[in-house]
């Protein structure tokens, strides 16, 4: 949500108290730590905003006008010359608390964490299975061990059927 700021009249090319200056002509390339609010009090700007997975966006600020940028994003900003040699541009940083944030795009916030949840439940099926037929195997190997020892006690391993007799 950005509160609109009325624009100032001065000709200066002094930022007003409390804001950033940037000279027309000029730009200025900014990486957020943290998600906040980029208000521009004077001037015009031409802004690109780039976030991961998604495409940039290109947008005309005029004196008043906000926008939120998200963490982690890179926002270059352009002074724009203004007609008749009008004031340069000035801007402000507020820094949002992560609540007051909205999510930027469903496939970023829900889509990608639901497709490695996905894949994640599929090796997760895949080693259960593999514990599952190892534990098999391994009951097995325990209720027959005494059988096959009684048989080798007995001399019988002669007698077993499996391709094994020496005679």
């Amino acid at each position: 949500m950005c509160d609109t700021i009325p624009s100032l009249g001065s000709q200066s090319l002094l930022p007003p108290a409390g804001s950033w200056g940037l000279l027309p002509g000029r730009a200025l390339s900014l990486h957020p730590r943290s998600s906040g609010r980029l208000t521009l009090v004077q001037g015009r700007a031409w802004l690109t905003v780039s976030a991961a997975g998604q495409p940039s966006t290109d947008m005309v600020l005029h004196a008043g006008e906000c926008v939120v940028l998200p963490a982690h994003s890179h926002a270059v900003l352009e002074a724009w010359p203004q007609p008749g040699g009008g004031p340069a541009l000035a801007w402000r940083w507020a820094a949002l608390p992560a609540a007051a944030v909205a999510p930027l795009d469903w496939r970023q916030t829900v889509a990608a964490p639901a497709r490695d949840l996905g894949q994640a439940g599929l090796v997760l099926l895949d080693a259960a299975g593999r514990l599952a037929k190892g534990l098999l195997g391994l009951a097995v190997w325990a209720l027959a061990r005494p059988w096959v020892a009684s048989l080798l006690a007995r001399g019988a391993a002669r007698r077993i059927p499996w391709g094994l007799h020496s005679g």
